[in-house]
């Protein structure tokens, strides 16, 4: 049982440090015949590659790599500078949700001047009535951008977000973080610097729900997570020859020096873990530091369109600022660990050293 636990705590370093590979959106980086083409295929044995003993000692090195940086980064989070770091950071909270509006709206935008929604790869061509999704999309753009009846706009962004899934199917659930940002808008509203709180003040639609704002960063977490884990799982999992085209295309293997099936399962577990460490408040800003990164990397070497990014980076700063709400395992997981330090360093409850 220890040695299957080491084995995938390691596999999931793997993937993590390979996250420049699982960030790359096959979406956006192939053509559309070709990855339409490629969800008809199914991979066989999508880890396998992980086990093999030619990668064992780069599997081992990347696995202890990461796993020295998170318990660094566990560490550090109990210190006063940390502390002091994150009360600085948490003023920053009220522009959490023009961040999210800015982000929305610009791709509603882009969305709509490129006749798709969320993605490049759902034309609204193939949806019915997809010019009045379009029409819309314009109009909720200009509304969500300058706070006008905000409520409205998320509560019609829902209805098409399940609309078009009615056509898309559950691929839709890659886009969870975009219907986690129309529902937070759509419950709490948005008040600062809009035409909500120049005509409204702070008053919303739905008043009692002011009584549960603790749920905004939970809801976009959530499903943010939920959006990175499908994502990792039918893309670089279920349908992993899409990874691997990516791969052999753009010729990574001369950057990583190991096989294509090797790099497409560490990334696959990279994004199923990233996806996951969000999900359950997991070294919530570490783990949002390094997804950025990645995805910016991801953007610059794929020369990848920027408007499909711009919600990622959205949710991503406003998590950053809100990090560690208390259904994450963060909330509850430092202070524990500052605990066993201060026991450890300082002594016991009788004020005994400890040996």
């Amino acid at each position: 049982m220890k040695k299957y636990l080491l084995s995938l705590f390691l596999a999931v370093s793997v993937g993590i440090i390979l996250a420049p590979v699982a960030l790359a959106h096959e979406a956006y980086v192939l053509p559309a015949f070709e990855f339409q083409a490629g969800l008809k295929t199914d991979a066989a044995n999508p880890l396998a590659p992980l086990i093999d003993p030619q990668h064992l000692k780069v599997f081992i090195t990347i696995g202890i790599l990461v796993a020295l940086s998170y318990l660094i980064i566990i560490i550090w989070s109990t210190t006063k500078f940390s502390d002091i770091l994150d009360k600085v950071v948490r003023k920053a909270a009220v522009i959490g949700p023009l961040i999210i509006r800015i982000a929305i709206s610009a791709a509603f935008f882009f969305s709509a001047q490129a006749n798709v929604i969320l993605g490049p790869e759902l034309p609204l061509s193939q949806v019915p009535y997809g010019g009045a999704i379009r029409l819309f999309l314009f109009i909720a753009s200009f509304m969500i951008i300058t706070g006008t009846l905000t409520e409205l706009a998320a509560a019609l962004g829902i209805i098409a977000y399940f609309y078009v899934s009615s056509v898309f199917g559950f691929y839709m659930i890659t886009y969870t973080n975009y219907l986690g940002e129309l529902l937070v808008l759509f419950l709490f509203g948005s008040r600062f610097l809009s035409f909500d709180g120049l005509f409204f003040g702070q008053k919303r639609w739905i008043e009692k729900m002011s009584d549960y704002r603790f749920l905004e960063t939970p809801i976009v977490r959530i499903l943010y997570g939920v959006a990175l884990i499908y994502a990792g799982y039918t893309i670089k999992f279920l349908h992993q020859g899409l990874t691997v085209d990516v791969y052999n295309q753009y010729h990574l293997g001369d950057f990583f020096h190991a096989t294509a099936q090797f790099i497409a399962a560490g990334a696959g577990l990279s994004e199923l873990m990233i996806g996951f460490f969000i999900l359950i408040g997991f070294s919530m800003r570490w783990t949002i530091l390094i997804s950025l990164v990645f995805i910016t990397l991801s953007i610059l070497y794929f020369r990848e369109l920027l408007w499909p990014h711009l919600m990622l980076y959205g949710i991503s700063f406003s998590l950053l600022i809100n990090s560690g709400d208390k259904y994450t395992i963060d909330k509850y997981m430092v202070p524990w660990v500052r605990g066993v330090l201060k026991k450890a360093f300082k002594g016991d409850s009788t004020g005994k050293q400890l040996q």
